[in-house]
């Protein structure tokens, strides 16, 4: 008999093909506003990683879902980390978070490979429009 994990806020039972989420980001109030929204939406946290070097080995750990990724983070530099996670992990969909967008950033950021972009502090509307556009 298979495991099923059971969510007690909404009292149902969770499917365990469901989408999974990893943060990136060094902010804790990012983290509560992104764990509850996607639990709402059906999707499994995976994790939040302070730095991006403990980003990408949750990132080969799970192999497919979203990856929230700050932007502002130490050692991050999206013109090369971006395609290179979509080239290693092409399942994976990267959403950028960063606390000041220019429109030439959010086109390079999606010329690189990401889906989407949200300013920081994450607020709980903005992400479920991100989130209601991944399939």
């Amino acid at each position: 008999m298979a495991v099923q994990e059971f969510d007690f806020a909404s009292g149902k039972v969770l499917d365990p093909k469901r989408k999974q989420a990893i943060l990136a980001s060094e902010s804790d109030a990012d983290a509560g506003v992104l764990k509850e929204t996607l639990r709402q939406k059906g999707y499994r946290f995976m994790g939040q990683a302070a730095d991006i070097r403990a980003a990408l080995e949750l990132v080969r750990k799970h192999k497919l879902g979203v990856l929230f990724l700050d932007a502002d983070l130490p050692g991050v530099k999206l013109n090369e980390l971006v395609p290179s996670i979509k080239k290693a992990f092409p399942d994976f969909t990267i959403v950028i978070l960063s606390s000041a967008v220019t429109k030439e950033m959010l086109s390079e950021i999606l010329r690189l490979g990401a889906m989407g972009f949200l300013i920081r502090p994450v607020q709980a509307e903005a992400l479920e429009k991100v989130l209601a556009k991944i399939k």
